[in-house]
């Protein structure tokens, strides 16, 4: 019963789209860009229209779905229940928090802090979930590996925060103020020390990332010889676009971590695999 009386209301919202005349000059660019790209030219004016109407339709679409946005208080206590909450890494409650459209369009600017931006009809629960943010320092990281406690996190995960913070170039030190940024470095060695490969694979070959001086350390901490070899590859191959790396690491010494890290590794009580 409950899809049957939805139906209607999808029907008549796919009715209105077609006829907003929005849609169909946005659809009437896309077929003369389509003709242009066909006869190997390319149509400027076009590319620059379909760009305004893009943003006229995402605009007039937030307007019209604005009353959807927020959730209900009492559906947020009910999801935000503080015994659960307590439960969850703090990397874990950023990630929740995000979830909810609303804070993150509030919290794109993640370096400042939130004192009035929030809809008085949001939990403080969502204040204290930002201020607990992402802490991805080397130092942390290795105690979290040490204690056994390590967040594995996904593929998606990584790619949130890729699109979430500002992502500084090379591995430079992050200013403690900027708390909205982090360095391609440390992303690079938290998959290797998270003993991913696929996670670094695609740091590396999909987001054009580089290995840095720490990420053979991070990588013989984390204890896989898939990611061991898989430095090797990059860097014997000379696929990685860092200098510095280059010049550092050979095929001897990525050898020699393997060995000498994974044993002290080993030497800690934890687990080679």
């Amino acid at each position: 019963m409950a899809r049957g009386a939805g139906e209607p209301s999808a029907k008549r919202a796919k009715v209105d789209e077609e006829e907003d005349p929005l849609v169909r000059r946005k659809e009437e660019v896309v077929r003369l860009l389509e003709r242009a790209r066909a006869k190997g030219k390319s149509n400027a004016r076009a590319k620059k229209e379909l760009l305004t109407l893009c943003a006229e339709l995402e605009a007039k679409n937030e307007e019209r779905l604005s009353h959807w946005r927020r959730l209900p208080p009492e559906l947020w206590e009910k999801i935000l229940d503080e015994n659960d909450l307590l439960a969850l890494h703090q990397n874990d409650l950023l990630a929740l928090a995000m979830t909810c459209r609303f804070f993150r369009d509030t919290t794109k600017d993640l370096g400042k802090k939130l004192e009035t931006s929030f809809d008085p009809e949001h939990l403080d629960h969502l204040v204290w979930l930002y201020e607990m943010e992402t802490n991805l320092e080397p130092s942390h990281l290795l105690e979290l590996r040490k204690s056994g406690k390590v967040e594995s996190h996904s593929l998606d995960w990584f790619r949130w925060v890729c699109d979430t913070f500002e992502i500084l170039p090379g591995f430079p030190l992050v200013d403690k103020r900027n708390q909205g940024a982090v360095s391609e470095g440390i992303l690079v060695n938290y998959a290797a020390l998270q003993s991913s490969d696929e996670i670094l694979k695609w740091l590396i070959e999909k987001e054009g990332y580089e290995l840095n001086e720490q990420t053979e350390f991070w990588a013989g901490m984390g204890g896989s010889l898939d990611v061991l070899e898989y430095i090797e590859f990059i860097t014997t191959n000379g696929l990685n676009g860092h200098d510095k790396t280059k010049r550092a690491y050979t095929n001897t010494r990525v050898r020699n971590s393997a060995t000498s890290l994974i044993g002290v590794y080993e030497g800690e009580g934890l687990q080679v695999h």
